[in-house]
C-alpha cells in the first residue's frame, strides 16, 4: 500500500492513527505530498499533483496494490480498521445496539471533521495580505469552532469508556488547531493566539491523556525522515498508474 499524504507532523493525522491501531503501518510506504511547497524559493507545486489518481488532488490518498485508489480520511481510516485482526474496531459494530453507539462516534467524527476543514479555511484566508482578507470568514467560523468544542468538553465530562474513530478525528482537529497558533500566530483579526483549553479543562485532560497512545507518539511531533522529494512522488504515483493501465507522466 501506498499513502500519499503531507507529513506535517505539529498535528495528528488520522490515517496514521488508525494504520497504527489496525496494526498495518508497518505495511506502507509513505509518500509525502505537497500541495504548497517551495525548494529553495522554487515552485514545485505542480510537481506533486495527485490528479491523476484523485480528481480531488488531495491527501490523504491511498493506492492498493492492484491499483485501487482509495480516497478521502473517512474512507482511509474505515479500509484500515477492516485490516485488524485484534483488539476494539475504531468503527463500532452496528449490530449490538441498533448501530446508536457507531452512529456517535462517526457524528462525532463529522464534527471534527467539519471543525478541522473550516479552521484549514481560516488559515488559508491568512495567507493573504491583511488588505485581501474577508474578516467576514473569520467571523463566520469562529462561532461555530467555539461551540464545537464547547460541545466537545460537556462530553469529555461525561466521559468516555473507548476510543473510536470520533475520537481520532478530535485529535487531528484540536492538534491542527495549536498547530494554526504556530503557523499563523498573531494574525487572526478575531481571535489572535487563540487558546482552544481555556475553560475546557475536560476536554484538555483527555487530550493530553490521549496523545500516549502508541498510535500517536509513532509519529507526532517527530520530524519525517524519508524522501521528500518531487522525484520519489512522481516514481510512487507511476507505479501506480502503472498497476492501472495507465500512461505515467
Amino acid at each position: 500500500m501506498k499513502l500519499f499524504y503531507s507529513p506535517f507532523h505539529s498535528f495528528i493525522h488520522k490515517s496514521l492513527v488508525a494504520a497504527h491501531e489496525a496494526g498495518v503501518h508497518d505495511q506502507i510506504t509513505y509518500v509525502p505530498t505537497f500541495p504548497f511547497r517551495n525548494n529553495d524559493g522554487e515552485d514545485v507545486r505542480g510537481q506533486y499533483s495527485l490528479a491523476p489518481i484523485n480528481p480531488l488532488d488531495k491527501v490523504p490518498t491511498l493506492a492498493l496494490e492492484d491499483g485501487q485508489v482509495i480516497y478521502g480520511s473517512q474512507a482511509i481510516c474505515e479500509y484500515f480498521d477492516g485490516l485488524r485482526t485484534a483488539g476494539d474496531p475504531l468503527f463500532p459494530d452496528a449490530r449490538p445496539d441498533g448501530g446508536r453507539t457507531r452512529m456517535k462516534a462517526v457524528t462525532r467524527l463529522a464534527l471534527a471533521d467539519m471543525m478541522f476543514e473550516l479552521t484549514v479555511q481560516m488559515v488559508m484566508e491568512g495567507w493573504y495580505p491583511k488588505e485581501e482578507q474577508h474578516i467576514g470568514t473569520f467571523e463566520w467560523i469562529w462561532p461555530k469552532i467555539e461551540r464545537g468544542l464547547d460541545h466537545l468538553e460537556e462530553e469529555a465530562k461525561a466521559g468516555w469508556n473507548s476510543f473510536d474513530i470520533g475520537h481520532v478525528g478530535m485529535l487531528q482537529m484540536i492538534s491542527y488547531t495549536d498547530f494554526r497558533n504556530k503557523f499563523y500566530g498573531e494574525g487572526d483579526p478575531v481571535n489572535p493566539g487563540y487558546d482552544w483549553r481555556a475553560g475546557r479543562p475536560a476536554l484538555s485532560a483527555w487530550f493530553d491523556e490521549t496523545v500516549k497512545r502508541p498510535s500517536v507518539t509513532w509519529f507526532w511531533n517527530k520530524d519525517f525522515e524519508g524522501d521528500k522529494s518531487p522525484e520519489f512522488f512522481r516514481k510512487n504515483l507511476n507505479e501506480v498508474l502503472q498497476t492501472q493501465g495507465k500512461p505515467t507522466v
